[in-house]
């Protein structure tokens, strides 16, 4: 069958035809919509978090613009200030999303950022978890890969959902430290070092590429595996040739500053 694509061309003295203006507007959203296709839900890029205080002196949240991947649309989300005051509690970030609905002239997709405390889950995307302590700051600056799990003072995204074909997958910035400890070791396998590659060159990576990584290089069946499982198999492969990690749980005391 015979088809046709029309790119619209800006011509001086020509009108502005309402054909030319809905294949603008359309060409973005088609675009994605066919580059993502299979794509499981999560998050594409932003969402940081960062912890200060306001002009009030009281503690905030800070979190920058973002953009997720949401029953096979993108929404945009602008940037958030959450006060916050749950200092030494386990608290997560969450990103939910209310019931969508149409209005003459747009499609709503209503959404809130808070935050809940404790480690049960209830719902909605999480963007990050910490416990912080009164006077600390939050921490970033991961030194190596058990480093995301510090118990204090650090944010944690190892169990944050990113959008990825065929199921949701792990932060690159994860991915990145896992990447960089096994490029810094001399010693380190060709198969570590071509997957460190990957994992720098080709973010997101997609989720069976990691399962299939590390039932490979365990030598273990082919299975599906939980965020902290895939996280804990990504430490025992990068820690296996790597004496800068240190055994065990790391915990860091409160920056008071």
């Amino acid at each position: 069958m015979r088809q046709e694509y029309k790119k619209p061309l800006f011509q001086k003295g020509r009108v502005l035809k309402k054909e030319g203006l809905e294949t603008l507007r359309d060409f973005p959203y088609r675009f994605v919509e066919l580059g993502m296709d299979g794509w499981a839900d999560g998050i594409l890029s932003g969402f940081d978090i960062s912890y200060g205080k306001g002009k009030d002196g009281k503690g905030q949240l800070f979190v920058s613009a973002g953009a997720v991947w949401h029953q096979g649309q993108v929404v945009l989300a602008e940037k958030e200030v959450i006060p916050f005051d749950l200092f030494d509690c386990p608290v997560r970030v969450k990103l939910c999303f209310r019931p969508g609905f149409s209005t003459e002239d747009f499609s709503v997709r209503p959404m809130e950022m808070h935050i809940e405390e404790g480690s049960q889950e209830n719902g909605g995307m999480e963007l990050g978890r910490f416990r912080l302590s009164k006077g600390a700051r939050l921490r970033k600056d991961y030194r190596d890969l058990q480093d995301f799990c510090t118990s204090y003072n650090t944010l944690d995204i190892t169990q944050v959902p990113y959008a990825g074909p065929g199921g949701t997958t792990i932060a690159p910035m994860l991915l990145r430290v896992f990447a960089r400890m096994v490029l810094e070791n001399q010693s380190a396998k060709e198969t570590d070092v071509s997957f460190a590659l990957l994992c720098l060159d080709h973010p997101p990576v997609p989720r069976d590429c990691l399962l299939w990584y590390i039932s490979r290089r365990l030598g273990r069946p082919y299975q599906e595996l939980s965020h902290s499982e895939i996280y804990q198999c990504l430490v025992q492969v990068a820690g296996a040739g790597n004496r800068v990690m240190r055994q065990g749980q790391r915990k860091e005391g409160p920056a008071v500053f």
